[in-house]
């Protein structure tokens, strides 16, 4: 059952130097699938872009259109873009997947909102936040098969526009 997650619209950094806002910018209403990172790891952090780079596989052209996969730092003090972009090149990270970081006191609050914050990078738990604001927000394992993070995605879209469809409807 997805539950509600009152995501902070906090500034955020891409690995293109784009300035975000998480929320409003870049999510912008879209399912999404956010997994901490930071780009010094060498031992969770590739098999997790290597199962991600798999759901893309699978998703294809809807990856960047009404889903999005954010990696989002751990260590924001040392992942500049220019160290995300290095690792977006290394992990053949393509359109639609953005890796973010920013300011430590605000991407910590970003990771706290998605059960997804650690007091050291390298305690980072392999796990996933996958949903929206409309269609809530699912936890789960990053070790799950990339064909059941597509089917929970396809899932997560079926109900964001179910409920985007009575938004406006009055109640009974």
């Amino acid at each position: 059952m997805p539950a509600n997650v009152s995501l902070p619209d906090v500034p955020v950094v891409t690995q293109n130097g784009e300035r975000l806002r998480f929320s409003s910018g870049l999510l912008k209403g879209r399912v999404a699938i956010v997994t901490g990172f930071f780009t010094s790891c060498t031992a969770m952090c590739p098999i997790t872009q290597e199962s991600l780079a798999n759901v893309v596989k699978i998703l294809g052209p809807r990856v960047g259109k009404d889903v999005i996969i954010v990696s989002l730092s751990v260590d924001p003090e040392t992942d500049t873009p220019a160290r995300m972009k290095a690792w977006a090149e290394k992990f053949h990270i393509g359109p639609g997947w953005t890796l973010a970081s920013g300011n430590k006191a605000e991407v910590q609050t970003l990771l706290k909102a998605l059960s997804l914050a650690v007091d050291l990078p390298q305690r980072h738990q392999s796990l996933l936040m996958i949903g929206s604001e409309s269609s809530g927000w699912i936890r789960i394992s990053s070790w799950t098969p990339a064909e059941k993070l597509a089917r929970l995605v396809d899932s997560l879209a079926q109900t964001k526009a179910a409920n985007a469809g009575t938004a406006g409807s009055p109640t009974r």
